[in-house]
């Protein structure tokens, strides 16, 4: 089983590239403000403005959740079915799931997030009456908020009718942040042979892959009312929130971490961290243990004869890290000691050496290009 069997980036990135050549005749519109599009930022999880008559720039990103709302949907529905009082619990994580979607791609520049605005959309407006689950999804989003430290002032609520079901929500957003001194800007020009490589670690599933892991779970009988040993269900563990990873990583910067590359683990998993326009070898031969989730996901695979390898695994799914962070050997006491301070472990687990552009995961025999 592959995630590209649904989700094919190599199909999707062509797109991506077209688009920044042909919206590329744009960048110069917002130099009549005294603005410039930092052009260092361009393909990266977000971009950067530069306020050239002042020492600051602004970040902007804007994401969606994905698939992950479908779990909550399809469990709220049979809540329902069976009568039961309240099944908006479902929900109480997705709001913080979109917000970090885009936030923990914002910070990754060197931004400070502010603002957020979320898009709500449903295929009909009967959706939003249930006001316990309304109410479940806006606290997460505060919760989201809180931890982010940044300010909601405005969101969308589209009714999509006949593009989305009636039943479903599709969740996105946009956020905004500040970089200030303009010397606090993250690019990819520092990255150099030697660096060593952090992972913070994740909470589980996070929202990456989530599609693969529905096609697997939704093969079994009891589909996300599968119970595990300790009694939650599988469903209930891929709704475990994503980490707004924004303290720790605002922390660094603040303390003049000498931070040379930060990379959310999110679409594309490992593989993402070899984006820095250079080319090195990321040597990675410690990685932490992976939260239960995925063993669970690849031992339902196995029993539908349809396994998820562990090429597959690490090329889809965070497995136990949320965000990297590059940077010299010499700043591993600091980096540990401050994400400790935050409630976020953080394992060195690699480095970069001379070679071919490829993330190497040696205890597992991976080698992706």
């Amino acid at each position: 089983m592959k995630y590209s069997d649904y989700v094919d980036y190599g199909r999707l990135n062509p797109f991506k590239r077209l688009a920044i050549e042909l919206f590329s005749s744009t960048f110069g519109h917002p130099e009549r403000l005294g603005i410039k599009v930092v052009e260092e930022t361009l393909g990266a999880a977000a971009v950067a403005f530069d306020f050239l008559d002042y020492d600051f720039m602004l970040g902007f990103n804007v994401e969606g959740l994905g698939t992950k709302s479908l779990i909550a949907e399809e469990m709220y529905a049979k809540m329902r079915i069976g009568k039961e009082v309240d099944g908006s619990r479902f929900y109480r994580g997705l709001g913080q799931d979109n917000m970090a979607m885009s936030i923990n791609d914002l910070v990754s520049i060197g931004a400070v997030p502010f603002a957020y605005g979320d898009i709500l959309s449903s295929g009909d407006s009967s959706y939003f009456d249930d006001e316990s689950r309304m109410e479940s999804l806006l606290t997460s989003f505060r919760e989201g908020a809180d931890r982010a430290g940044v300010a909601i002032p405005l969101g969308e609520t589209p009714t999509l009718q006949g593009i989305l079901y009636p039943e479903v929500m599709d969740l996105a957003g946009a956020s905004i942040g500040i970089i200030k001194p303009k010397s606090n800007l993250v690019g990819d020009s520092k990255v150099t042979e030697g660096d060593a490589i952090y992972g913070l670690e994740s909470s589980g599933i996070h929202s990456n892959g989530v599609t693969l892991a529905r096609k697997i779970v939704e093969g079994t009988p009891d589909r996300y009312f599968t119970e595990l040993d300790d009694g939650k269900t599988i469903g209930e563990e891929l709704l475990t929130p994503t980490p707004i990873y924004v303290k720790p990583i605002v922390s660094m910067l603040e303390a003049g971490v000498d931070v040379h590359y930060l990379s959310p683990i999110t679409g594309h998993a490992f593989r993402k961290i070899m984006r820095p326009r250079k080319s090195f070898r990321y040597v990675i031969d410690n990685l932490p243990e992976p939260p239960r989730i995925f063993s669970e996901l690849i031992k339902l695979s196995e029993q539908q004869d349809t396994a998820v390898s562990d090429y597959e695994a690490y090329q889809t799914w965070n497995m136990g890290v949320g965000y990297v962070v590059i940077a010299p050997d010499e700043s591993e006491e600091e980096i540990v000691g401050i994400c400790g301070d935050e409630g976020v472990a953080c394992h060195r687990l690699g480095r970069l050496e001379e070679g071919n552009r490829q993330v190497e995961i040696v205890s597992k025999g991976i080698k992706y290009t």
